[in-house]
């Protein structure tokens, strides 16, 4: 059989879609749209990277102030490297670290927290109360930032920074705390109105505070702990080492405030039976506890100076009135003999004075004095068996 021709099929017509002009509109709308969306996009994102790149170089400034911070154990280096360190980073206007913490204050204002102290340009250390700090932040001890355009500067005319010369605009008041313990507060300030913002974080200022704290208790306690390193094993007085510190401190304020100073160097002699006592350490105990009791701890210092000698400094005593107590502590010690069973160990001194007058330019210059009449008065002596 032929094979069947399949028939074809009837072909579709073609059919033209004309856009109407509204839909063309549409989409155009739609496509600007889209570049808008994604104008604001990019802008956002540039923004993002840009708050990321500044939040970066800001963590790493606060990474090199905290390698400062515990790095330093003396208090009145770290303040000083510490503030001259924000200031180099932060370009502040001004930068003032208020301190309100009883022992930081007894170390860093000797003479009493009477003004505040320039450590560098725009850069100070200024004494606080403690109410006035707390009174600073509040009960929260939250950092502060503050615009004058914005709720104004909440420093009471109380704080005096009429030194700075500074025109406060902006800044922040970060507290120096350690949990509810408030050392201080620290101020950063610029005269430009926009450079701190009320609505920006203070996490990292925040941080920063308690590490600051930190550091400074740090420091304080180290120099406590060095404090009861510095006393001799023997006699519980100074040594060596340490009588000499106090003496160049003593020597710097009494420059400084026109008051007298003078010390006394106590050399000791002793009169006993050498073949039934083995050791004078228990007379040189005696003689320390002895000094203690005739002179009060509140108005000198007193230190081992050598074997047998004992160097005594008293600030706001004139030379007239050391010579007067030179005879006193000579005589109780004569009174006063170390006893050891049966036997007395009698006890006599020589005493030398030196005193803070013009011809003495350092601390040592009075040592000498006191040392060059001490071995006068040994020569002297010398034939009577003193």
């Amino acid at each position: 059989m032929p094979k069947r021709t399949p028939e074809k099929a009837p072909a579709r017509p073609r059919v033209r879609v004309q856009s109407s002009p509204s839909g063309a509109a549409s989409e155009d709308s739609n496509v600007q749209k889209l570049r808008r969306e994604n104008e604001a996009l990019r802008k956002e994102l540039a923004g993002v990277l840009a708050n990321a790149l500044e939040n970066e170089k800001i963590w790493r400034h606060f990474a090199a102030i905290e390698r400062i911070l515990f790095r330093t154990r003396e208090l009145d280096r770290l303040i000083e490297e510490l503030l001259r360190e924000i200031k180099g980073r932060f370009g502040t206007g001004l930068l003032v670290l208020f301190l309100s913490h009883p022992e930081a204050l007894e170390r860093l204002f000797e003479n009493g927290p009477a003004a505040s102290r320039e450590i560098d340009p725009k850069a100070w250390i200024s004494p606080l109360d403690g109410q006035s700090a707390h009174g600073l932040f509040g009960a929260a001890l939250k950092p502060v930032l503050f615009s004058t355009g914005k709720n104004g500067c909440p420093l009471p005319r109380s704080v005096g920074l009429s030194e700075s010369g500074t025109n406060l605009c902006s800044g922040v008041l970060i507290p120096v705390k350690i949990g509810d313990v408030l050392f201080g507060a620290l101020l950063l300030a610029s005269p430009d109105p926009g450079r701190y913002d009320p609505e920006d974080g203070t996490d990292l200022l925040e941080q920063l505070g308690v590490n600051i704290a930190l550091s400074m208790d740090n420091c304080l306690t180290y120099e406590k702990v060095r404090d009861l390193t510095v006393k001799d094993n023997l006699t519980g007085l100074f040594n060596f080492f340490q009588i000499h510190s106090v003496l160049e401190k003593e020597f710097k304020k009494a420059r400084l405030s026109g008051c007298a100073l003078s010390v006394l160097v106590v050399d000791l002699n002793f009169v006993q039976n050498w073949d039934e006592f083995e050791s004078g350490m228990e007379v040189l105990k005696h003689a320390a506890r002895l000094l203690e009791d005739i002179l009060p701890k509140e108005n000198c210092f007193m230190g081992r100076y050598g074997s047998d000698e004992f160097l005594i400094i008293l600030p706001g005593v004139p030379e007239e009135e050391a010579r007067e107590v030179s005879p006193y502590i000579s005589s109780t010690m004569r009174r006063s003999p170390y006893r050891e069973g049966n036997t007395a160990i009698l006890i006599t001194t020589v005493i030398g004075v030196g005193a803070l007058n013009e011809r003495a330019t350092t601390a040592q210059d009075l040592v000498d004095a006191a040392c060059a009449e001490l071995c006068a008065l040994k020569l002297r002596h010398a034939p009577s068996g003193e």
